[in-house]
């Protein structure tokens, strides 16, 4: 969490050089920064990669690694690059973040394969019984033909989003709400549905970090 706040911090100075960040928490983040300011920040810190940060990444991959017992790193097999990770920051009372998808849509709908990745999403603060992420619970074993979604570039509700959306699956579109505690994470399949999230904290900034591993096996 430290070294989260010293990231966002480092970038929010090279952004803002004039700003007081000496009472400067990440609950608090929305007291520090407007709306207009975070729009700039967001594209910043949805691009992260290990070396940006200051503790040990490799430690939690090791974990993951030894939970579901298949070796995982950044590296697309597929590709030569590396995934990055994101700061995900949701303010008090805003949405505006990626309503219900899957991950391997994107890859899928561009390049015509499913990537073999997991998604690993850590809360860092402001996850409590009011704000979290929501996911659907056993989706990654739906039937495509049960799932109606759209393309890119959708609009639901006014709003524009670059995230292949999922409408409804099996007539449903309900989410289930989950808040891991301080020092747990979320591993789920990149198949699953999630996503959609709201803040509905009254005065206190959400902030996570998310990222994909992929499968680092030679029998890809």
């Amino acid at each position: 969490k430290k070294s989260i706040c010293e990231s966002i911090k480092k970038n929010i100075i090279n952004l803002y050089p004039n700003k007081d960040l000496k009472k400067f928490s990440l609950e608090k983040y929305h007291k520090f920064i407007n709306e207009s300011e975070h729009i700039s920040l967001d594209k910043r810190l949805k691009r992260q990669y290990p070396k940006d940060f200051g503790f040990a990444d490799d430690k939690i991959i090791k974990i993951i690694e030894r939970e579901i017992k298949h070796p995982l790193g950044y590296q697309k097999s597929e590709e030569n690059i590396k995934h990055w990770i994101i700061i995900r920051i949701n303010m008090p009372h805003s949405g505006g973040f990626n309503p219900a998808h899957k991950d391997i849509y994107e890859d899928f709908d561009d390049k015509g394969y499913a990537p073999r990745m997991i998604n690993c999403w850590i809360p860092i603060c402001g996850v409590n019984k009011f704000t979290g992420l929501p996911i659907v619970p056993g989706s990654h074993n739906f039937l495509e033909n049960e799932i109606l979604r759209t393309k890119c570039n959708s609009v639901l509700e006014g709003r524009q989003y670059s995230v292949n959306c999922i409408k409804s699956w099996k007539g449903k579109n309900n989410l289930e709400l989950f808040h891991p505690k301080d020092g747990e994470m979320l591993i789920f399949s990149s198949h699953l549905i999630h996503g959609l999230g709201i803040n509905n904290n009254s005065d206190e900034t959400r902030i996570s970090l998310e990222f994909r591993l992929h499968s680092q096996s030679s029998n890809n």
